[in-house]
């Protein structure tokens, strides 16, 4: 069975809709009745910013903020595995162990963060190279794609197709690497994604049907080699 692990942006979860939420439930169930064996990683958002930016204003150092994160994105994966169950546990997981195990089970394993340090976007990493996932979807909210600039800035192009290391030439000028800041990608998800040789496929994911159309390669960014 192929496997493909599928990144939510923690901003499509909260605040919660239910429409949204109903109709991306669907699309998740969607794949795994078509033969695909899915795992879900949940980023923080904007609950994860809000916190943190509090947190930071107040002086608390960079590691209890990275906490705050993964707690904030645990959050968020915990209403996703509610949302899918009972074809997942109905709690998140903490642990690449535990992601491993709910996928031997035949479940749609659920996580968030697992520890400071590491974005969520290196967990989906690694839980795509432990799983041997064919394909990360990286569904990002009201962002088409990987941008040669800032999308908001003047003259920047949506880029289709691009290496890995395109994107880290990318990542150095636009991405911060501070607690609730990964605003692309970071550096420690893209050495996993290329010593695994891992496809990812970056996208709007506004509406949910989208991760039908990134898996075969229809809309967003692909990155792979190089």
């Amino acid at each position: 069975m192929e496997a493909v692990v599928v990144k939510v942006s923690g901003g499509l979860v909260h605040p919660p809709r239910l429409e949204y939420l109903t109709r991306l439930r669907n699309v998740l169930w969607g794949l795994g009745e078509a033969g695909y064996s899915v795992a879900v990683v949940v980023g923080g958002g904007g609950l994860a910013r809000s916190y943190i930016d509090v947190l930071r204003r107040a002086g608390v150092g960079e590691a209890l903020l990275d906490e705050m994160g993964i707690e904030s994105s645990r959050l968020n994966a915990s209403l996703i595995s509610k949302l899918l169950y009972p074809r997942s546990f109905p709690y998140p997981l903490a642990s690449l162990r535990e992601v491993i195990e709910a996928h031997m089970s035949g479940l749609i394993p659920v996580s968030g963060g697992f520890q400071p340090g590491q974005s969520t976007n290196a967990v989906a990493a690694v839980v795509a190279e432990a799983l041997g996932a064919s394909m990360l979807l990286n569904c990002l909210n009201g962002v088409e794609g990987v941008y040669s600039d800032e999308p908001s800035r003047p003259g920047a192009r949506l880029l289709r197709r691009l290496t890995y290391s395109q994107l880290e030439s990318i990542i150095e000028r636009v991405s911060s690497q501070e607690a609730g800041s990964y605003t692309l990608w970071d550096k420690v998800a893209l050495g996993v994604a290329r010593r695994s040789g891992l496809r990812i496929a970056f996208f709007d994911c506004r509406d949910p049907a989208n991760i039908w159309r990134a898996l075969k390669g229809e809309i967003g960014s692909i990155v792979e080699g190089g």
